[in-house]
């Protein structure tokens, strides 16, 4: 027993040496793990800007080729009837939403809905405007009755979208 405190001695101070050398080196490796980490991150969003600013560009050529006016004018052709119209309008805003469904990926999820709003909102107007003409009508009278229900509103659904998508490229960038 007299040896205890004899190994005591050279124990402790061998002892209180180890730990401190355990903490320093899980110190350093929890910052070198931190900063790789960071570095990660960085190297990441330097390759997802550039595709999040590409979705938001095609959401907005998207919302632009919806928007009523710009639809009602790009698809009109002599000698369609309002249904045949009608379904002509209700198949491109469809395909053109179908063709930009990957962006949804790269953007908020707020920001995806109040896309999906606006393309249903272009839906409802194209589709009220239906109900109240003739279907075997001349395509222009439907042409005429969706852009008066738009007139109605105050902003399409389409510009309401693109100014939350503004608004949002916006943050990306600290504006």
């Amino acid at each position: 027993m007299q040896n205890f405190p004899e190994i005591l001695k050279y124990t402790l101070p061998a002892l209180i040496v180890m730990v401190t050398a355990w903490v320093m080196i899980h110190y350093y490796f929890n910052s070198f793990k931190r900063e790789q980490n960071r570095e990660f991150l960085l190297q990441d969003r330097k390759k997802i800007l550039p595709l999040r600013l590409q979705a938001y560009e095609r959401l907005t050529l998207f919302l632009e080729r919806i928007t009523v006016d710009s639809l009602v004018v790009r698809e009109q052709e002599s000698g369609l009837t309002s249904r045949e119209f009608h379904q002509r309008l209700l198949i491109m805003v469809r395909a053109e939403f179908e063709h930009n469904l990957s962006q949804q990926i790269y953007i908020s999820t707020e920001a995806w809905e109040v896309v999906r709003n606006a393309k249903e909102a272009t839906l409802n107007i194209i589709n009220s405007a239906a109900m109240q003409v003739n279907p075997d009508g001349e395509a222009l009278e439907l042409s005429k009755k969706i852009l008066e229900i738009q007139a109605e509103s105050e902003n399409s659904p389409s510009q309401v979208a693109l100014g939350f998508l503004k608004k949002e490229t916006q943050k990306m960038f600290g504006a």
